[in-house]
C-alpha cells in the first residue's frame, strides 16, 4: 500500500515539476470551448495567422500543408525555456514541412521582453502574443499549465499532445510519420 501511495505522489511531483502554473491569466476574458471555434492570432512581427479548431483538427490557411505544433508556453517557465533549442533544431530541420505556432501564456512580459527572449533564444517560428491566446488556450482543453503543446498533421487531424517538456525523439517520429503519410 505504500508502494502505491508512493508512486501516486512521485507522478504528482514529476507533472508539477515538468509544467509551471499561471491560475490568474488562464482564466482570463476567456469562453468556453466549443465544437467549432475561429481565432486570429497576432504575432510578434504583427503577421495574422487565422485559426479554425474543431474537436480533433484545426485548418488554417496560414499553416497549410505542414505539420503543425501548437506551443503553449511562457518566458518564465524553466522546461518552456529548455525546450527551445529543441523547437529551434526541429524547425531548421524540417521547415518546408513543419512549423512550430508558439502562442504565449503570460500577460506580464512586455513586447520588448518577448522580443528579446526571441532573439536570446534564436526562435525561428512564429510567436503569437496578444489577449486572444488566453480564448484559444481555453479551447485547447482549457490549458491552465505551460508548457503544453499540440500536435497536428498536414491534414490538420490532431496526432498527440504533450503536457510538459516535449522529447526531441518522439516528436521527431511523429514528424517523419506525419510527412509521409
Amino acid at each position: 500500500m505504500h508502494k502505491l501511495f508512493l508512486k501516486v505522489i512521485l507522478v504528482l511531483l514529476a507533472l508539477f515539476i515538468t509544467s509551471c502554473s499561471n491560475k490568474e491569466e488562464s482564466s482570463a476574458g476567456v469562453t468556453s470551448a466549443t465544437s467549432q471555434i475561429k481565432f486570429t492570432l497576432t504575432t510578434t512581427k504583427g503577421k495574422k495567422i487565422n485559426i479554425e479548431k474543431y474537436d480533433i483538427m484545426i485548418l488554417s490557411k496560414e499553416l497549410e500543408g505542414k505539420v503543425v505544433l501548437i506551443n503553449f508556453w511562457a518566458p518564465w517557465c524553466a522546461p518552456c525555456v529548455k525546450e527551445m533549442p529543441v523547437f529551434v533544431d526541429l524547425q531548421n530541420k524540417y521547415k518546408d514541412d513543419f512549423i512550430i505556432l508558439g502562442i504565449l501564456f503570460d500577460k506580464k512580459s512586455s513586447k520588448k521582453e518577448i522580443l528579446d527572449f526571441i532573439k536570446k533564444h534564436k526562435i525561428n517560428f512564429p510567436i503569437a502574443i496578444g489577449d486572444e491566446n488566453f480564448n484559444i488556450a481555453k479551447a485547447f482543453e482549457d490549458v491552465q499549465m505551460v508548457p503544453e503543446s499540440y500536435l497536428y498533421g498536414k491534414d490538420g487531424v490532431f496526432i498527440e499532445k504533450f503536457i510538459g517538456e516535449v522529447n526531441q525523439d518522439r516528436l521527431e517520429k511523429y514528424i517523419k510519420k506525419s510527412m509521409n503519410n
